[in-house]
């Protein structure tokens, strides 16, 4: 967040899976499809020199990873769609705390919809000095979760909405100044005053093991792997994968394999431009059998690999 006085509003519709996981690099987010259809993101954002309002909306259920950004806080206001956060679900009316640096790691269903506030950790810890919270602040970076039963949970996340509705319609309308102190200052009282989530869905460890999974998978997605050799890497049982991936993916670990290749053979048929490239991509991918692969690519993602490749053809 730089140190001018101007702003930068966006507005985006029916974005595409792989161009939403390009605007998101600069979170070194990773966004993962995992129900079939054709993915579309709606995204809104106002970016004010210290601080930005965000709208965004999924029409399909997706898993995102990564690191939020050094040296900013991002408090999300969520609907009521089933997501997990981190080892939590959320519950309605929460609000999902992102810390300079943290983790991010969630998994939500179709539909879902986010309002976010974020703010440089500077100004946040200036406001919180002069309300005298400075203590508050630092005790955040422990929590993950906050639940409010405040009717101000509502009126915040409302205002978010308004304010990027009316600078989307009206560029010259503006007052960051005024509305960046008097929101912080409204949104630290609520914090406050909100309790600690106790609704675990899981450890941590299990976060660690599905990550390991992951990567494992990833990094020889060309072998021909099974539940049985990943269970023995990471030297758990089957039925410990499993649990783990039914409990974080509502799918087994051999759907959940099927759906990282998908989604890498997506990636880097966005890349190419040529189709010469797509059985090497699919092999590339850990496909072996063309005819299946072309059937669940088209199944998974609502079009042909060629159409990927080319879509304005």
């Amino acid at each position: 967040m730089g140190q001018n006085n101007n702003f930068e509003p966006v507005h985006l519709t029916n974005v595409s899976l792989f161009d939403f996981n390009r605007i998101i690099e600069a979170w070194n987010l990773n966004f993962i499809q995992l129900r079939p259809g054709k993915f579309s993101a709606n995204l809104s954002q106002i970016i004010y020199p210290d601080f930005q309002l965000g709208y965004a909306k999924f029409n399909t259920a997706v898993k995102q990873e990564g690191l939020s950004p050094e040296g900013v806080w991002t408090f999300a206001f969520v609907n009521d769609i089933k997501i997990h956060w981190r080892n939590y679900r959320v519950e309605p009316n929460s609000i999902i705390i992102y810390a300079p640096g943290s983790e991010i790691n969630a998994v939500s269903e179709a539909n879902f919809e986010v309002m976010t506030f974020s703010i440089s950790e500077y100004y946040l810890l200036e406001i919180a000095k002069q309300e005298g919270v400075e203590s508050f602040i630092e005790s955040l970076k422990t929590i993950e979760i906050l639940v409010s039963k405040d009717s101000q949970w509502t009126e915040l996340r409302n205002t978010i909405f308004y304010e990027i509705n009316i600078q989307l319609q009206d560029p010259n309308n503006k007052n960051d100044a005024s509305f960046k102190e008097s929101f912080t200052i409204k949104l630290l009282g609520l914090l406050r005053n909100a309790t600690v989530s106790t609704k675990k869905v899981s450890g941590k460890k299990r976060l660690k093991l599905l990550h390991n999974a992951e990567q494992y998978i990833l990094q020889n997605i060309t072998e021909p792997n099974t539940v049985v050799t990943i269970a023995s890497f990471l030297k758990v049982s089957e039925r410990t994968l499993l649990y783990a991936f039914r409990n974080r993916f509502d799918m087994s670990s051999k759907a959940y394999m099927l759906v990282l290749k998908l989604n890498h053979a997506h990636h880097r048929l966005h890349q190419e431009n040529n189709t010469r490239f797509i059985s090497s991509i699919v092999k590339d991918s850990g496909f072996w059998h063309m005819g299946q692969f072309y059937k669940d690519y088209k199944k998974f993602f609502g079009e042909l690999p060629s159409k990927t490749l080319n879509p304005n053809k």
